[in-house]
């Protein structure tokens, strides 16, 4: 909690929690030991800093992320690429924004899936707050001109496709 306090005292508008091995855990033993905590660190962080915005990352956590949503507290999720980001945006309030989901090999691979995959996540998520992002971290030898492409195409859609998305690609 002093690390995050620190980074929001040194002038962070947004932190973020990642838990990288959620999805390992049975639903009791995630709901103990991911959601509980979370709550906790949600918590006390508003209460140092009322205001902030906070994104959790529960990766792999399946359909324990709707109870990641409702019991947290959190104003946004990260989604890995195993979350169907479409169905996810049926079911979350509107509150939380949805981050993700773009795989990293695909950045990496390039090529026409590349672009069907980044406009797929942009249209399937048109209407929900939502931080365009990969799904977890980017592949060292992902090449830079991929990530070009991809903000690239983003700019490029139409106002209304990404009428309530953040580019946070740059």
């Amino acid at each position: 909690i002093d690390y995050l306090s620190w980074q929001i005292e040194a002038g962070a508008d947004c932190v973020m929690l990642f838990d990288s091995w959620a999805g390992l855990l049975p639903p009791d033993l995630f709901r103990a030991h991911v959601i509980h905590p979370t709550a906790r660190i949600v918590d006390q962080l508003r209460t140092r800093h009322p205001g902030v915005k906070i994104i959790g990352f529960p990766r792999l956590g399946g359909l324990m992320t709707l109870s990641y949503i409702a019991e947290t507290g959190i104003d946004g999720v990260g989604m890995d690429t195993s979350v169907d980001p479409v169905a996810l945006a049926r079911l979350a309030p509107r509150r939380v924004a949805l981050q993700g989901n773009l795989d990293p090999l695909l950045l990496r691979a390039g090529g026409i899936s590349l672009g069907h995959a980044v406009e797929r996540i942009a249209r399937g998520l048109e209407g929900h707050p939502h931080i365009f992002n990969l799904g977890h971290g980017i592949v060292p030898d992902t090449p830079p001109e991929h990530v070009a492409a991809v903000i690239e195409r983003l700019r490029s859609l139409e106002p209304g496709e990404l009428e309530e998305s953040v580019l946070a690609a740059t």
